[in-house]
């Protein structure tokens, strides 16, 4: 399934920016995103997934409405964002590196709560807040997983850039995985870019030609692995859903967690009419506070997977929710 149409098919009705999306009653909540690529990415598509988890809740009883840009980075994201803020929107959530944009914004719409996203930022305080993700936790289990069902001992990870967010999953992957194998090899290739899926074909080329059997996809691709009989683990959201012939397992990347903190924030400020005080520190949430996992074996695999497998991920997932891991 093309993740474009079903995000399409998701948020139908709720992501127009003409004026009807501003003609809303007090009990709605408006936030807006700027996302560094189409919903294609599974970065973004984390986003939407999360946010339509949390409005289906009703936090505080707020219907809540999202309207998002693709594609827009730099310039093109303080654009966006200031237009999101002058249009009256509550939240304005910046999916990538943006702290110089915010800054330049943020104390000419003091209503407006900023949000930026990950490695590269930089805490600015007031009504500007800097979140964070660390899905290394969720990469050890899927670690786990791929040196349990690995034949050579030899894995492949195609990483992104090397930014923080990357190193975090590429180092809890081999940890879990040398956990299992301690002679397990990780090969680590970074695209040097946040998605460009002919870059990861090539680099997952070139990693089983090395005698990779197993590919952790940070980079997205699934055919190369679908070509070489080989599986694929997928990475932000159930990544099966658009390849489930090669994807048993996916990390999964929930901002569930850190869109109810800034509700929260959000709330606070309307209710108590002070100004927004965010900490001068990222605000992050672990697996065990939801704010990640590794999905459960996909039913095309689940007569192919060993159950010993499962229960070394089980238990490991069992030992970090308990704080022992």
């Amino acid at each position: 399934m093309n993740l474009r149409h079903l995000f399409t098919a998701l948020l139908a009705g709720t992501l127009s920016l003409g004026p009807s999306v501003f003609a809303v009653n007090a009990e709605t909540l408006r936030v807006a995103a700027a996302l560094p690529d189409g919903v294609e990415n599974a970065w973004a598509a984390s986003l939407l997934q999360s946010f339509e988890a949390v409005k289906a809740a009703k936090p505080y009883g707020l219907d809540l409405e999202l309207a998002y840009s693709e594609g827009v980075w730099g310039d093109d994201a303080t654009t966006a964002m200031e237009q999101y803020a002058k249009q009256g929107y509550d939240i304005v959530w910046c999916h990538t590196t943006c702290a110089d944009q915010i800054e330049e914004l943020k104390d000419e719409f003091p209503e407006t709560l900023f949000v930026m996203i990950g490695s590269g930022n930089r805490a600015l305080g007031d009504n500007a807040y800097h979140l964070y993700t660390h899905l290394h936790e969720s990469a050890y289990l899927a670690g786990i997983f791929a040196a349990s069902e690995s034949k050579s001992g030899k894995l492949g990870v195609v990483g992104l850039f090397p930014a923080d967010d990357c190193n975090d999953q590429v180092n809890g992957f081999r940890s879990g995985a040398q956990s299992v194998n301690p002679d397990a090899k990780v090969v680590v290739t970074f695209i040097e870019s946040w998605y460009d899926p002919v870059k990861a074909a090539e680099a997952t080329n070139a990693q089983i030609a090395a005698g990779a059997d197993l590919v952790f996809q940070l980079g997205e691709t699934f055919q190369t692995c679908r070509e070489h009989g080989i599986m694929c683990i997928g990475n932000y959201i159930d990544s099966s859903v658009i390849a489930p012939d090669v994807v048993p397992v996916s990390t999964l990347l929930s901002w569930e967690p850190h869109l109810n903190y800034v509700i929260d924030e959000w709330k606070k400020h309307k209710d108590s009419g002070e100004a927004y005080a965010a900490p001068e520190e990222p605000v992050w949430y672990t697996l065990a506070e939801g704010g990640g996992d590794l999905s459960a074996v996909t039913a095309e695999f689940t007569d192919k997977i060993s159950a010993d497998t499962v229960a070394a991920i089980d238990a490991a997932r069992a030992a970090i929710m308990s704080g022992e891991l």
